[in-house]
């Protein structure tokens, strides 16, 4: 079976699995994990004043052998001019996603000669024009519902759970996560969402 590389153009499933203590299952896929530049800065960008930013930092850093941050020229552009004092640019983080998915460095470096990717992502505007067939894009939920089905995790529905109603050690209610691939309005998970076997 050819190795997988796992991208994450979104910061959706870092925060996702930090609200439910479960940052662990990305290890637990055993496969590289490709972390855009935008979305590597957003999710550690103030761990002085955010745990969710100091404990995402301590992560990678503790697991850097498995991470590659790749780099975007609008982000290193965005980085200078934050440098420079200058205001940040709007949307300059999704159209670093965006050069990603599009450049023939970004996406379409770790494609070539057919290499299968699985792109991970909670933001429902992540798009991949003229997607090759072997780009697999997958949201959280079904991530855990292909995790539960191979049996690395007993129960999706309790991670989801511990997503939407918070209670691991430092998080709080205002940590609920809002994930758009279940059911509007259910307050308990539900079997929606594609799932996925490793």
């Amino acid at each position: 079976m050819r190795r997988c590389t796992l991208i994450i153009p979104d910061s959706g499933p870092f925060n996702s699995l930090w609200v439910a203590d479960a940052l662990t299952l990305l290890l637990d896929l055993d496969m590289p994990i490709v972390v855009v530049d935008a979305v590597h800065d957003e999710v550690t960008s103030d761990p002085v004043h955010y745990r969710k930013d100091r404990d995402v930092q301590a992560f990678i850093a503790q697991h850097r052998s498995r991470f590659i941050r790749v780099t975007t020229d609008v982000w290193q552009m965005e980085r200078e001019r934050r440098k420079q004092g200058m205001k940040p640019k709007r949307n300059a983080g999704e159209l670093a996603i965006a050069d990603f998915l599009s450049s023939d460095d970004g996406l379409k470096h770790y494609v070539r000669d057919g290499a299968p990717v699985l792109l991970l992502f909670e933001d429902r505007d992540v798009r991949v024009i003229n997607k090759p067939p072997n780009v697999h894009l997958l949201s959280t939920v079904g991530l855990l519902r292909g995790l539960e089905r191979v049996g690395v995790i007993p129960s999706a529905d309790a991670v989801i759970r511990a997503m939407t109603h918070p209670t691991a050690p430092g998080r709080r209610p205002t940590d609920a996560r809002v994930l758009t691939d279940l059911p509007d309005g259910i307050d308990e998970p539900a079997a929606t969402g594609t799932s996925w076997t490793p």
